[in-house]
């Protein structure tokens, strides 16, 4: 199945080379969970980074589905 991946300020550059903006698509099997895209990009999964699931906070262990849209930015902003 497949679904979008959106890493956002410093972990844009963990996409895969030649990605456009900041989403890549992935083809992922289905009991693919959360938790798993996001240490695929080498991303800690904990407080110090927002981590949402189709615009809201997932449980680290909550199954994708296919066309889901995984977005992941520190928690940490400077201004």
């Amino acid at each position: 199945m497949q679904i979008s991946v959106k890493l956002i300020a410093n972990y844009r550059q963990k996409l895969p080379e030649g990605t456009k903006g900041n989403t890549c698509q992935m083809d992922v099997p289905t009991d693919t969970v959360v938790r798993q895209i996001v240490e695929h990009f080498e991303i800690v999964y904990n407080a110090s980074n927002v981590i949402l699931l189709n615009g809201h906070v997932p449980d680290p262990e909550q199954k994708l589905e296919s066309g889901d849209v995984v977005c992941v930015f520190s928690a940490v902003a400077g201004g």
